[in-house]
């Protein structure tokens, strides 16, 4: 993750998808061919520690050496057509070790100690050769039991040799050690990089402004996995929309409105920016962060005897820690819900004025009213607020009698949901649509009744 100190780093990091995605549209057959040798390379790393040990390598370990040399070789004849420019990804000639690997210029992708290495070596697999055809032509059983034992010690002399070779072909690619651990972080980077472009065409990424101001401006917003979820079940997404220019901003909304959604879709593209990947939305606007955090869900861990709330108090203590050490984007989604009320709308209004004595931004959704305070942004989801209750209900009446499942009556419920975010004044009331879902779900009228008096 980058943070503020690396703001050149992240630009140009975000600079090179831009690159790569242009390049990618126009060189497709290129691009796919590097894809395709990825795939043919295997993790080296511990053949290499092993030879920085100086210890001897075994047949296989210089296969995966010569393998990975002519793999790289491929890699920089396509790279070099792309004409990139990219700082971080410098390759290095790997022809030397393939000279050595493949002595007698065969060019196939195997490894075998060649006679080539060594006249003795020839000359013992010679022997080899003569006896093995004598004993494949002995009639007598004695014979063949004679040769055989001189077979078996020709193939001690020919192991002998083998080794010696293998030394001497280790002690050769040591000097090549640097040049193999500079390819293959530029093979991880190339990688991570053409995945990076790859995903930002795929779901219409788009490289973010970035600004020095602790503002974070998102428009049209998506979450590309529940987009994705959504699209397979011919269902439409609703992006968000939200301009934080303010220390805190706090984000109300009708139940089952979306506010974790909303909540965590901002956070994941955030996060996303700070590892140098574009985000999903149709413009974006955002500063460089030192830390990001999110406290959601159900915070408890069983095994340290921690409920909900407890475990958010202690997830808040680290976050206060890191307040007053940097400045970053606290996410709180529905923090004290695991206390009453009462209790609850007093911390919450305790930790928002807090939380302004410093440069650090917050973004906050609670469905608790009386929140607000000044110098404070209020974000409300639209939810159901320009639904036609008693329409929605018949429709969800009458699909529930020709289907009898209260499934589709929640899926009708979800359509009609509005998920997106408006910006609204500090008098605005947090939305009491709980008793509304309650009707149009066919829960007891007695029970509704008896809440609505109480309420």
């Amino acid at each position: 993750m980058f943070k503020k100190c690396n703001t050149d780093k992240l630009i140009k990091e975000l600079d090179y998808i831009e690159v790569i995605s242009k390049s990618i549209l126009e060189n497709k057959d290129t691009f796919d061919e590097i894809q395709y040798i990825f795939c043919k390379i295997k993790d080296i790393k511990n053949t290499v520690k092993r030879l920085a040990n100086k210890d001897t390598l075994d047949e296989v370990e210089l296969f995966e050496l010569k393998n990975f040399a002519m793999s790289t070789q491929e890699i920089i004849k396509n790279y070099n057509k792309l004409n990139l420019k990219i700082e971080y990804i410098n390759f290095k000639s790997l022809e030397k070790i393939i000279k050595i690997l493949d002595p007698e210029n065969l060019k196939l992708s195997t490894f075998y100690i060649y006679d080539s290495y060594s006249k003795d070596l020839a000359q013992i697999r010679k022997s080899k050769a003569t006896l093995e055809n004598k004993i494949f032509k002995a009639v007598d059983i004695e014979k063949v039991e004679k040769l055989k034992i001189e077979r078996l010690e020709i193939i001690v002399q020919e192991e002998k040799e083998q080794l010696k070779i293998k030394k001497q072909l280790s002690n050769s690619l040591i000097n090549y050690i640097e040049d193999i651990n500079v390819n293959m972080k530029s093979i991880g980077k190339l990688d991570f990089l053409i995945a990076k472009a790859n995903l930002a065409i795929k779901y219409n990424g788009i490289k973010p402004i970035i600004n020095k101001e602790n503002k974070i401006y998102f428009k049209d917003l998506i979450n590309p996995n529940m987009y994705k979820i959504l699209k397979l079940e011919n269902k439409k997404y609703m992006p968000i929309s939200i301009d934080i220019n303010k220390k805190t901003t706090l984000i109300t909304g009708a139940n089952m409105g979306g506010k974790s959604v909303s909540m965590k879709t901002i956070v994941l593209n955030l996060y996303l920016f700070q590892c140098g990947f574009y985000v999903f939305a149709k413009q974006a606007n955002l500063c460089v962060l030192d830390f990001i955090y999110l406290i959601s869900d159900d915070m408890q861990d069983i095994n340290k005897g921690l409920s909900t709330f407890g475990a958010e108090i202690i997830k808040l203590k680290e976050i206060t820690r890191l307040m007053n050490l940097q400045d970053g984007f606290i996410a709180l989604d529905e923090f004290a819900r695991g206390t009453n009320p009462v209790e609850g709308r007093t911390l919450l209004k305790a930790i928002c004025t807090y939380f302004k004595k410093f440069n650090s931004i917050s973004l906050i959704s609670t469905h608790y009213d009386e929140v607000l305070l000044d110098d404070v942004d209020h974000y409300q989801v639209v939810g159901l607020k320009n639904v036609d209750f008693e329409g929605l209900k018949r429709q969800i009446d009458l699909k529930i009698s020709q289907n009898s499942k209260c499934k589709k009556s929640i899926d009708i419920l979800q359509e009609n949901m509005d998920y997106r975010l408006e910006k609204v004044n500090k008098e605005t009331k947090v939305p009491k649509d709980a008793l509304n879902i309650c009707k149009l779900l066919g829960l007891s009228n007695e029970i509704i009744e008896i809440a609505d008096k109480n309420l």
